[in-house]
């Protein structure tokens, strides 16, 4: 009993205590970790459950709006959850509100405000008018001043009233608006806005006005009467109308009075579009002659008499459409002079004729071979300026536009027969991938994955396309909502191989690699062209294009090689990358363990720009042991391989095809250009990669 009161001392009560607390929190902390791993596996099974969800609520809103359709009702949008990323969102895009009975309510509510606030301001305002027509002191103001006061008119805009000159004019324009309640006062000099506290103030104000201003601006009133007379005459002379006549234009002698200007319009008869106008200035009396299609051609006269005919006859009186087609053969014939796509025509063979020949509705340009053989013609409609590729015979016509060259390529024989893979990673010893990834502001725009074979020293690429659609999202999407680390597991899924470290580049970060490593030198074996890049030589804009050949490239040089896609494609470009980064290994090979300290600073520059996974000892480790390697395959995945484009209409084909009449059904379908495995089978993908690191095509 004694030993058992001795055990149960004090001290020995605090130690028990203290050792279940620490037992306590040791499995309390381990059952965190374990939470934690289950958090961290479940939560790549919920962004593919997400993706699976998007995909089956389109399909389902799909059936909707036929039902929908059937019986006669609007259809509605339900691709919106599947609609990707296609530029930088801002920073504060939250969750758009959808509650249509929420947003109609703050929208009445705030309506309510600010109309009974307006409603207060124009009564108000109203007050002023009122006091001013009701004063007999200031009517019989007006009237020894020898002028008059207008009646009050209303209509849905605004509520008006005049003080007049007989047989000149407005000496005063009083306007109050029921668009925002503001009282405006207006002469031929300026507009004011109104302010008085009441009706006495402001009748006391405009009396005050007028027995000051009376003399100035009946005078002014006379001179703007004598030069608006000058227009009017100038518009019925024998020269004017004979010009009007000819062109098929109205000029109109009733002028629109418009922020302190008299404006006549001058009008195409065939269509009633309005082609220019005539302004004349209120105060100076300066008179201008206004081009309305082209904002540079406004003539300022100062005899409208000799002015007007001569500009009359410069008007271009052609429909917007015949504009528009006359726009579409400058521009049509600008590209074919240029020096980079006689470079195009040059490295096929081609030719194409300089001008055109044309018929009643088309300009035709003819693309010939070497020995003179028709094989097709790039036409412009003259009804429309749409620009098309025909048959030599002007048949089977395409939109140059919406021409796609990818769907004319041949694509890959795939076997008969594609293995189910599973869901099982291939991550063999001896072995080593890594993604290497390059973004352009927050979007991931390559991505290269690079199987290392240790025992044969060989590196093998596949380019992974951005616009790739998986799990309801183009698979460079994943990154931006997800990270790097969700972009890793979901390519390892579908390649079928383990990723094992990843590395995010930046643009700038890319330019830093190359200028670090004093440049990289690449051959190219056909010539890149990109029109949007343009280039200045002696003052003559050309476009920036590369011939075939050997280039010593600089960061920036590299950068722009890598980026550009205009005239190819995203394949061929992803094609040109691997290159770089062939050329970027070359150039590292010069690197001994004797450079360790410089590759080392090069490393910890680069890598303080760049997302990964990857130490800095790693890095150096990874640079030392691979830099030998040698890169043998340099493949792209492409709809010539193994994807395909799925019908897609954008959203402004869409728009055009509901304007001409067409089905609004267009809105819920794909409108979006994106890439999937062909026969929509995901094994051929594993198929392809495993056929490229570890099959024939790796022998």
């Amino acid at each position: 009993m004694g030993r058992i009161k001795k055990f149960f001392s004090l001290r020995n009560f605090l130690v028990l205590i203290l050792v279940v607390l620490v037992a306590t929190q040791y499995f309390s902390v381990r059952n965190v970790g374990k939470s934690l791993k289950n958090l961290e596996k479940g939560n790549s099974s919920m962004i593919t459950e997400i993706g699976q969800l998007r995909e089956t609520y389109t399909t389902f809103g799909d059936d909707i709006n036929e039902i929908r359709e059937y019986l006669y009702l609007p259809t509605k949008n339900y691709s919106a959850l599947t609609m990707d990323l296609e530029a930088e969102p801002g920073e504060d895009s939250g969750e758009e509100n959808t509650d249509e009975v929420q947003l109609a309510m703050f929208k009445y509510v705030d309506y309510l405000g600010s109309s009974s606030e307006k409603e207060a301001l124009i009564s108000e305002k109203r007050q002023l008018i009122d006091g001013l027509i009701n004063s007999e002191e200031f009517i019989n103001f007006i009237s020894e001043s020898g002028l008059t006061l207008g009646a009050v008119e209303e209509n849905q805009g605004a509520i008006t009233l005049s003080i007049d000159i007989p047989e000149v004019g407005n000496l005063v324009y009083f306007y109050l608006s029921k668009e925002d309640g503001s009282l405006i006062q207006k002469t031929v000099e300026e507009k004011v806005d109104v302010e008085a506290d009441n009706a006495e103030d402001f009748v006391s104000g405009v009396t005050a006005f007028v027995e000051e201003n009376q003399s100035t601006l009946t005078s002014q009133l006379n001179a703007i009467n004598d030069k608006k007379n000058q227009i009017i005459s100038a518009i019925n002379s024998e020269e004017v109308v004979a010009a009007a006549t000819e062109k098929g234009v109205t000029i109109s002698t009733e002028p629109i009075d418009e922020n302190l200007q008299f404006i006549f319009v001058i009008t195409n008869n065939e269509n009633g579009e309005q082609l220019a106008e005539i302004h004349m200035d209120q105060k100076s009396l300066e008179i201008s002659l206004v081009d309305l299609r082209d904002d540079s051609n406004i003539v300022v006269v100062t005899d409208i008499s000799s002015g007007l005919a001569p500009f009359v006859n410069d008007l271009n009186t052609k429909s917007l459409l015949e504009q528009k087609a006359d726009m579409a053969k400058a521009d049509l014939e600008r590209t074919i002079s240029d020096s980079g796509f006689q470079a195009v025509l040059d490295q096929n063979n081609l030719t194409i004729a300089e001008e055109a020949r044309e018929d009643e509705d088309r300009f035709y340009y003819d693309i010939k071979m070497a020995d003179g053989t028709h094989i097709s013609s790039i036409v412009i409609e003259k009804a429309t300026g749409v620009i098309s590729i025909t048959e030599p015979d002007g048949t089977n016509s395409q939109n140059l536009l919406y021409f796609e060259p990818e769907s004319k390529k041949k694509t890959l024989e795939l076997p008969d027969q594609i293995p189910d893979y599973g869901d099982e990673l291939s991550s063999e010893d001896g072995t080593f991938n890594i993604l290497i990834a390059g973004k352009h502001g927050n979007l991931v725009d390559t991505m290269i994955f690079a199987h290392v074979d240790e025992r044969k020293r060989e590196v093998r690429m596949i380019s992974i396309p951005r616009d790739l659609f998986y799990n309801g999202r183009k698979i460079n999407s994943f990154a931006f909502f997800y990270g790097m680390p969700e972009l890793k597991r979901v390519l390892s899924e579908i390649s079928g191989y383990q990723l094992d470290k990843y590395v995010l580049i930046d643009m700038y970060a890319f330019i830093d690699v190359i200028d670090l490593i004093g440049g990289i030198d690449v051959t190219l074996e056909h010539a890149v062209i990109d029109p949007t890049y343009r280039t200045v030589d002696n003052g003559v804009v050309g476009t920036l294009h590369y011939e075939p050949g050997d280039y010593h490239l600089g960061g920036k040089e590299a950068l722009r090689l890598a980026r550009s896609r205009y005239t190819s494609s995203d394949f061929a470009r992803a094609a040109r990358q691997q290159l770089i980064i062939e050329a970027i290994q070359t150039k590292a090979r010069n690197f001994g363990f004797g450079d360790a300290d410089t590759f080392y600073e090069i490393a910890k520059s680069v890598l303080a720009k760049t997302e990964t996974d990857v130490s800095l000892d790693e890095a150096v480790a990874y640079f030392f042991r691979y830099q030998n390697f040698d890169i043998v395959s340099n493949d792209v995945m492409s709809s010539g391989n193994v994807l395909y484009v799925p019908p897609y209409t954008t959203a402004k084909q869409c728009e055009a095809q509901i304007a001409a009449g067409g089905d609004a059904g267009c809105r819920n379908a794909n409108q979006a250009y994106t890439l999937s495995p062909r026969d929509n089978n995901w094994n051929v993908i594993k198929w392809y990669f495993r056929e490229k690191f570890e099959g024939e095509g790796a022998a």
